[in-house]
């Protein structure tokens, strides 16, 4: 009798312990995790789509940017995951030009990055030229290839397709996470201390 007993409590617990092991998979909810964009802006690539889009001068922007460095070498092989520099009304366009500079010249991410630093670090004026090719110089890149495209065609037309993708995405704020052209995600919501919430979101909804 006693040796029943022990079996009953035994089969309860395994229960109790497998029920608990299984953990419901995470449903993003509209209007509390994210936004539905309408119209869809079309995407084109052979993988889902992450849009990034953010500020040089925002420090929200800023402060995700060191989590969004890790997340995206984490998603780079599931993910096309893609930054767009935007600039608010009376802002320059100057490090929107040295960041397209840079991405002409394989080198995006270094200069995503040193100019970021080059504002809420080191206090320089990312509005100015010279500063800007000061700090292509330091990311050994080639002076006069540098400066030529960030006063190209080429790159004049990345800012004004930026702005046009920007709105029909409907972003009113940076950062925005932007996912297949479907949803938006604002981060300021959903990373109270931690990212992993964010990243999250953004994972189940590329995945839909």
């Amino acid at each position: 009798m006693i040796r029943r007993g022990w079996i009953w409590l035994l089969v309860v617990w395994l229960g109790l312990v497998a029920g608990q092991g299984v953990a419901a998979p995470f449903v993003p909810k509209v209007g509390e995790h994210y936004e539905v964009i309408s119209p869809p802006v079309p995407v084109t690539g052979s993988k889902p789509e992450v849009v990034e889009v953010f500020n040089f001068k925002c420090p929200h922007c800023v402060k995700l940017h060191p989590a969004m460095e890790e997340w995206t070498r984490r998603m780079q092989e599931r993910l096309d995951i893609q930054s767009l520099p935007i600039a608010f009304s009376q802002q320059s366009d100057q490090p929107l030009r040295a960041f397209y500079a840079g991405q002409f010249l394989g080198r995006e991410k270094e200069m995503k990055h040193a100019i970021f630093n080059a504002h809420f670090t080191d206090h320089i004026n990312i509005d100015s030229p010279q500063e800007l090719a000061f700090i292509a110089e330091g990311l050994k890149m080639d002076s006069v290839a540098f400066q030529n495209h960030m006063q190209s065609f080429g790159v004049q037309s990345k800012i004004a397709q930026g702005r046009m993708r920007s709105q029909a995405f409907g972003v009113s704020s940076t950062p925005t996470l932007v996912i297949n052209g479907r949803y938006r995600v604002t981060p300021g919501r959903h990373d109270q201390g931690s990212h992993e919430r964010l990243f999250a979101i953004v994972e189940a909804l590329a995945a839909q």
